[in-house]
């Protein structure tokens, strides 16, 4: 049994024993030991209506402790100095009124009240006075795109920078930053390319696009890829990146994003079955027989009864073409000679 109910229960007691004791002096209790009965009443009473109205009281605190969490804390800050402001000039008024004839004690209060209500009502018409002033930039909606880690050190969002197909502002997080700083501090040289990359991207943008590094975060979020979603849904911006995952996260944090890979993925050659090219064969297949090779923008090409030629070009004619989660994937098969005509005798 909670503490609640059991103070119900000692109240409800009580409020039957002071039934009986009010009964008996006026005379209506008659016998004494009905004061016992009225007792017993406001005990069983409790046992009744205590655990509703232990429920309606936790449901009220609950809905009132909600209603404060949703309030940003520059209102209850802006309401208690103008609640006290308010108390302060109340007692100085009173002390100057006291000596006034008739001025009694609810004069007093009524002046308090009004003082309260009218300064708290002018406080938090002008909640902007007591934001602080990172929470007030905060809510500036910056607008632009902001820039992922994996796109800059892509570096092809440069060359579209050179090109005029990218405007700004573009905007680069101070953590994102600092991702790039340590990746060119490593000692693999794979990594520490990678961040190198990164940076030297970044210097490309600035000088053909309005590009800036942004101090602030938004959230207490540890992870990176968070911290990006977290600012790109506060302030309005545009995620730029080339992480599908991250594209994925952007659609259910309902924040727009943009991917290069897919982009350029978009921008291939369309190949059709019957479409004759030629390629240079680099490998083996899975397939017994089949050999593979890349055509100029990257697109894989399978090739049947080809692994003879490796490391030799050849004319083939595609066959099919399937489009797969990392790229488009194409079949193709050897271009067979056309017969010579016979020379004239």
């Amino acid at each position: 049994m909670s503490y609640v109910r059991i103070l119900l229960l000692l109240l409800f007691t009580y409020l039957g024993f002071l039934t009986g004791q009010l009964l008996g002096i006026n005379g209506l209790l008659g016998s004494p030991i009905n004061l016992v009965y009225l007792t017993a009443v406001g005990l069983l009473l409790g046992l009744l209506l205590a655990p509703r109205l232990e429920y309606l009281l936790r449901l009220l605190v609950r809905r009132a402790e909600q209603a404060w969490n949703r309030l940003p804390p520059e209102v209850p800050l802006a309401v208690t100095i103008a609640a006290t402001l308010a108390l302060l000039m109340a007692v100085l008024l009173t002390t100057l009124l006291s000596s006034v004839p008739g001025f009694a004690w609810y004069h007093s209060l009524f002046i308090a009240v009004v003082l309260v209500v009218a300064m708290s009502a002018v406080a938090v018409r002008n909640l902007h006075f007591f934001q602080h002033e990172q929470a007030a930039r905060k809510t500036v909606r910056l607008g632009g795109k902001a820039l992922d880690s994996s796109v800059l050190i892509d570096g092809r969002i440069a060359e579209m920078a050179e090109l005029g197909w990218l405007e700004g502002p573009l905007w680069v997080p101070r953590f994102i930053l600092r991702e790039l700083q340590m990746l060119a501090d490593q000692e693999d040289p794979v990594r520490r390319g990678k961040g190198r990359r990164g940076l030297e991207t970044l210097e490309r943008l600035r000088t053909h696009v309005e590009t800036e590094v942004l101090d602030e975060d938004v959230t207490e979020q540890e992870l990176t890829d968070d911290k990006l979603l977290d600012l790109c849904r506060a302030r309005g911006m545009v995620l730029v990146t080339n992480d599908a995952a991250m594209v994925q996260m952007a659609r259910i944090y309902d924040v727009k994003a943009l991917s290069v890979q897919a982009l350029s993925m978009a921008l291939r050659t369309q190949y059709r079955p019957g479409d004759r090219v030629e390629i240079e064969i680099i490998k083996s297949g899975r397939e017994a027989g089949q050999g593979v090779g890349y055509l100029e923008d990257g697109t894989m090409v399978v090739v049947d009864d080809a692994v003879q030629y490796r490391g030799r070009k050849v004319k083939v004619i595609i066959t099919q073409t399937i489009q797969t989660q990392v790229g488009r994937l194409v079949f193709a098969r050897l271009q067979d000679e056309e017969p010579q005509e016979p020379d004239a005798p």
